[in-house]
């Protein structure tokens, strides 16, 4: 056990990110205060955000090896659950610290970032050396339908908020009528989520068979021991906390400190950590030629994170004392609206040309500058 527990350990910083290691270490012996200037301020954020990096690599090694040995039912619902794990533990840290802006910003902000940053450069660079190329016709209508509902599911409470509320909040720690209802909601879009995951591999499993040459991450979950696997999650995740709660606290005291704009920060600027992984797979994967599999992990990541991440937050609060409300800010809600029907009418098709991977591109520069310039 031992000897396999340190095999693996070994296997995973063989890589060349693991080098990224020693930003992991500094960011856990961070110590961010308010009499540090802006400057030191940014330094500890990029340092604790360059230490989820590795981290992020580690976690989706290790969850395809643990899908892998599952079986595709049991290892779909691991997927499921540990696919966006890094952007779980980090909102979670800012929950148990009661940033609920920040939460629901962030949320949104990593759906952005898959769907138009890292799928833009991913189409643009499958598509290279070709007019069109083909995508999964079941997989991807799937995936941009479930991601129109998501937005659907969070623009309905929204609308609710803002009628018996001028102020917009996003969270409170006491349970009003406004947060039981999120309960209530969360808990109705984590069963659907579920649902359509039983239908995936269920009844319509034969249009969903993932082929094994379109696997994430080479298929070695087999000659890796199981409790190894685990044991070895486990003790990333804690590591992952450590480094979570000085992000979002160094986020928190830069963004009063240097009077950024919160609706950048959580849209853009944090994203960019978090997701990741996302891209180095998806990217990886357009080199190869496998947009399904691109397609994958940007929407497929940004559906988990609005049909289960989010409502897992909004759950897990409870007992915490700290209510979560399903609703973001309207401009946050336009730009996630804006986003999914970009994504939607380029795969509609599904067919995907570079030049729509430039279209992608463009309109994430057009909100960051917006949010960066403009709001307030």
């Amino acid at each position: 056990m031992i000897r396999a527990w340190i095999g693996l350990g070994r296997e995973l910083i063989s890589s060349r990110w693991s080098l990224l290691l020693i930003f992991t270490v500094a960011a856990l012996f961070a110590q961010p205060d308010r009499t540090m200037v802006v400057s030191q301020l940014i330094g500890w954020f990029v340092v604790c955000g360059l230490g989820l990096v590795p981290l992020a690599r580690m976690v989706a090694e290790l969850v395809e090896s643990l899908a892998d040995r599952l079986g595709d039912r049991i290892g779909g619902l691991v997927s499921v659950a540990l696919g966006n794990l890094v952007e779980l533990v980090v909102s979670f840290t800012a929950l148990a610290s009661g940033l609920y802006h920040l939460v629901v910003i962030s949320v949104a902000g990593s759906v952005i970032t898959n769907c138009l940053l890292i799928l833009g450069i991913s189409t643009c660079l499958g598509a290279r050396h070709q007019a069109t190329i083909e995508i999964h016709p079941h997989s991807s209508g799937l995936q941009s339908q479930q991601l129109l509902i998501s937005t659907i599911f969070l623009a309905v409470p929204t609308i609710f908020h803002l009628h018996i509320r001028r102020n917009l909040s996003d969270g409170s720690n006491h349970l009003d009528a406004f947060a039981g209802y999120s309960v209530l909601v969360a808990a109705l879009v984590l069963m659907f989520y579920l649902l359509s995951f039983v239908y995936q591999l269920g009844t319509g499993r034969n249009l969903y068979v993932r082929q094994q040459s379109e696997q994430v991450l080479p298929p070695a979950g087999e000659h890796r021991p199981l409790t190894a696997v685990i044991s070895m999650l486990l003790i990333i995740s804690l590591v992952l906390v450590g480094v979570s709660e000085n992000l979002v606290e160094s986020l928190q005291l830069l963004v009063d400190g240097a009077h950024l704009n919160p609706l950048f920060v959580g849209l853009f600027l944090l994203p960019l950590f978090g997701s990741f992984s996302e891209g180095l797979i998806s990217v990886k994967a357009a080199l190869s030629n496998r947009m399904d599999l691109a397609m994958t992990s940007t929407v497929e990541s940004s559906v988990q994170l609005l049909l289960f991440v989010l409502p897992v937050l909004v759950l897990c609060g409870v007992p915490m004392g700290r209510y979560l409300h399903m609703a973001i800010p309207v401009d946050a809600l336009l730009c996630l609206g804006a986003t999914v029907l970009a994504v939607h009418w380029i795969t509609e098709n599904r067919q995907l040309s570079w030049y729509e991977g430039s279209l992608l591109l463009t309109l994430y520069a057009v909100i960051a500058i917006g949010a960066l310039l403009l709001s307030v």
